[in-house]
C-alpha cells in the first residue's frame, strides 16, 4: 500500500498514532481474509517537494526496490487522481480508478491532464474482479 500522510507534517497526528491507525486497519484485514504486506507513506506537506508524495512516483520505486517488483506487470488501485498519476509516472502496467474516493474530481483532473486509468472501478471488490480476469495477474507473485 502506497499513501500520502501529510497530516503528520502538519501536526495532525504522530507517527505513533498513523502506525496505530495502519495496525488497526491490517488486522480488521487479516480478520476478513486479506492481507497488506507493507505500507508506504509519504508524511510530508506538498509544499514540501519531496520525491515521495504522489503523484511523483517515488513511493512505488520504494516498493520496487524493496520487493523486486516490476511495475510495468504491476496494478495500482486508487481512488485519487494523484493515484492514477502516480502509477503512470511509475510505468505501472496498469492503473484503476476506483469510484469510492472523490471520482467526479479524479475523473476531471485525469481528463485536464489527458491520463486514462486503464479500468474504472465500483469499488475495491470490482477492481480486484476485473484484476483476475487479465493475463498479467500472477507475473508479480
Amino acid at each position: 500500500m502506497v499513501t500520502n500522510q501529510s497530516a503528520i507534517n502538519r501536526g495532525m497526528i504522530s507517527l505513533s498514532e498513523l502506525n496505530h491507525i495502519h495496525s488497526k486497519m491490517k488486522a480488521e484485514i487479516e480478520a476478513g481474509g486479506g492481507s497488506i504486506q507493507d505500507i508506504f507513506f509519504c508524511p510530508h506537506i506538498p509544499q514540501d517537494h519531496c520525491s515521495c508524495r504522489k503523484p511523483k512516483p517515488g513511493l512505488l520505486f520504494s516498493a520496487q526496490k524493496k520487493y523486486r517488483l516490476t511495475l510495468s506487470s504491476a496494478y495500482l488501485i486508487g481512488d485519487s487522481a494523484k493515484d492514477i498519476e502516480s502509477a503512470t509516472h511509475a510505468g505501472c502496467g496498469s492503473a484503476i480508478l476506483v469510484k469510492t474516493g472523490n471520482f467526479i474530481e479524479a475523473k476531471r483532473i485525469l481528463s485536464e491532464k489527458k491520463i486514462t486509468p486503464d479500468f474504472i472501478a465500483a469499488d475495491l471488490f470490482d477492481a480486484v474482479e476485473w484484476i483476475i480476469q487479465r493475463p498479467l495477474h500472477l507475473k508479480n507473485f
